[in-house]
């Protein structure tokens, strides 16, 4: 019996498609930053529907309209967004799924699925950069407005009622200390973010 022939494809050079892959990214990158997903931890939260997406992308039976509905109706279902997308961040996301279909029409079935893989954590990375650096600025802006409120890091562990409290702590509103707490600690996280004038909140990790 014959054993069968198997040939090998020529291997495809993702750098021939990298301006393209940027210009996706760009703008997947512009829609977050307009999004209720602008600030995150999970993965979830990062990338919201841009993560399926990508995936709906590699699959050959989606067409920009029909990603574009299912991401707007995903958005929409997110309780922050309250039913409503801004102009600016529909456009970005449009736009991001046009770039993606030219490319996914352009490189061989074989490569689509290392295209993707790129794009989504080439996004996933700066997005969480982004986040890490918000993060780390409002806590040192929170450690800032604790040393100006207390004289000694033993008077803010007398006034939280907490031995292990330090200067150097992020003011999250989501765990379940903040939730449960009361006295100074929340008073303290309260009055800080009523001084940014700032609602929003990264999203925590779910427990």
């Amino acid at each position: 019996m014959r054993k069968p022939l198997v040939t090998r494809g020529e291997r495809f050079d993702l750098s021939t498609v990298s301006p393209q892959m940027e210009a996706v990214i760009d703008s997947f990158d512009r829609y977050l930053e307009a999004s209720p997903y602008r600030l995150g931890r999970t993965k979830h939260a990062v990338m919201g529907p841009v993560a399926k997406i990508l995936e709906r992308a590699g699959t050959g039976y989606w067409s920009e309209e029909a990603l574009a509905g299912y991401a707007l109706r995903v958005h929409e279902m997110n309780p922050k967004a309250r039913g409503f997308i801004p102009t600016e961040a529909r456009a970005a996301m449009e736009s991001g799924i046009q770039e993606l279909m030219q490319i996914m029409n352009q490189v061989p079935v074989t490569a689509q699925a290392k295209v993707l893989e790129r794009l989504e954590y080439t996004l996933y990375y700066r997005r969480r950069r982004r986040a890490s650096e918000w993060m780390e600025d409002i806590r040192r802006k929170f450690e800032k407005f604790l040393r100006s409120r207390y004289e000694s890091v033993e008077a803010l562990r007398e006034a939280w009622k907490d031995k292990n409290a330090t200067f150097e702590v992020y003011p999250s509103r989501k765990n379940e200390a903040y939730r449960k707490g009361k006295g100074k600690r929340k008073e303290d996280i309260d009055a800080f973010y009523a001084s940014l004038e700032l609602e929003e909140d990264i999203e925590e990790e779910e427990e």
